[in-house]
């Protein structure tokens, strides 16, 4: 029945039709086939999948992202970070990583996030004596962080097809994400060291500093609300992105950058990716009710866990799989389709569904700026002007250090639990 199932998708997706479609044809003419149930079932469990109370969080946290996009913040931010790290050797760099980081915050997109960082800061790079290579793959890898640091789209979309605590999975992404910003700046440091490239001659007084930070205060402000409020008990998820989402209006109308026609627009972007992202949700649901119908699941750790004998191999073999299918397939579809077959195995091993999530999100996400399909590296490719080869030859050493962080993580998942363990008890 696997085989019918999945050769049933596979052969849709090849011939060049949508991932989800692909995934609920595939699944009518399984039921169909195997007369397992009425077609009714389908429109069912396609509804029951959006159904959720908690999934009303990602339409609002994109709405949130667009919103300080149009309210001009990521220049701000960049300014902030600027004057606080502009005389240390290479602070052009280090401020494109931390500029990436707390702009994640707001958006949780890497596409996004490269389109306003990458827009302001690869010039300066530039100028400061980058190569255009590495330029534009320290903004590639200075992306991945915007899925990662919490709130995340994709760590949403895991926990309510797992049935995992989101607020858990935030607190659990905080300490990779910034393993990772060091991680990247350490990267950095080696290259600006290596290539000669001489410091930044910019200084700033006391007074501008002030000024900077006073501006940049509104953007900086939205992490600490959201994740503060979530953490606080305040409120959940789901209503935090609404706090941010009236915030986000709030502060655009006060800096007057927010106008009615910029507002429309915002709107309609969030439509669209929202509708996308339901559409993919509705049919994971879909997808997940077969899976466990079929007892695929289950037929899959049988086979596997003699052969994955131990926690720590699966971590690894896991970390491994989800960096290849991150850089093949885009990140909501490859956790509807393969969470529910692989974070069982892990389960049946006696790893925390916590630790399991995390490994698989984590590693995932990193995929999208992998070659040779990472959607990063095509993103900064098609901004820049630059062939795909020279992309992926400047992101190189920074997409590495991303990788030896994960593998980390998979080696000391520890790791994982330590905020969730202090903070969340």
């Amino acid at each position: 029945m696997a085989l019918l199932l999945f050769g049933l998708m596979f052969v849709l997706m090849l011939a060049g039709i949508p991932i989800a479609f692909s995934i609920a044809i595939a699944t009518a003419g399984f039921l169909v086939l195997t007369g397992s149930g009425s077609l009714l079932l389908l429109a069912q469990r396609f509804f029951l999948g959006m159904d959720s109370f908690v999934l009303l969080a990602v339409p609002l946290f994109v709405m949130t992202g667009f919103l300080m996009d149009q309210c001009g913040l990521s220049k701000r931010l960049i300014d902030w970070v600027e004057c606080i790290f502009g005389r240390i050797r290479g602070s052009v760099g280090v401020v494109t990583i931390v500029s990436c980081a707390i702009f994640a915050a707001l958006v949780g997109s890497g596409p996004a996030t490269i389109a306003a960082i990458g827009a302001l800061m690869i010039p300066a790079l530039r100028q400061s004596g980058y190569r255009e290579e590495t330029s534009a793959g320290l903004v590639a890898a200075g992306g991945a962080l915007g899925p990662i640091i919490p709130p995340s789209v994709g760590m949403i979309v895991y926990g309510s097809t797992m049935n995992l605590s989101i607020p858990k999975m935030f607190m659990s992404a905080i300490i990779p994400g910034l393993m990772m910003v060091f991680g990247l700046i350490a990267v950095n440091m080696i290259i600006v060291k290596k290539e000669n490239i001489p410091p930044s001659e910019k200084q700033f007084t006391a007074k501008e500093k002030l000024v900077r930070t006073w501006r940049a205060l509104p953007a900086l402000l939205l992490p600490l609300i959201i994740l503060g409020g979530i953490y606080g008990g305040i409120f959940t998820p789901t209503e935090a992105a609404v706090v941010s989402v009236v915030y986000g209006m709030l502060v655009g109308f006060c800096l007057k950058e927010l106008s009615l026609g910029k507002l429309r627009k915002t709107m309609v972007s969030t439509i669209e990716t929202s509708a996308m992202i339901t559409l993919i949700l509705g049919v994971s649901n879909l997808f997940g009710w077969i899976l466990a119908y079929a007892k695929i699941p289950q037929t899959l750790a049988a086979l596997v866990i003699p052969i994955v004998r131990t926690k720590f191999i699966y971590l690894i073999v896991l970390c491994l799989l989800m960096l290849i299918v991150g850089a093949l397939m885009e990140t909501l579809t490859s956790i509807v389709i393969l969470a529910p077959i692989l974070a069982p195995i892990g389960i049946e091993l006696g790893i925390d569904p916590l630790i399991v999530g995390m490994v698989f999100c984590l590693s995932l996400i990193i995929g999208v700026v992998t070659p040779p399909f990472g959607v990063n590296l095509f993103t900064v490719a098609s901004t820049t002007g630059l062939s795909f080869r020279r992309v992926v030859s400047g992101a190189a050493p920074f997409i590495l250090s991303l990788i030896v962080v994960v593998f980390v993580i998979a080696i000391f998942p520890q790791i994982l639990m330590f905020l969730p363990n202090l903070l969340m008890k």
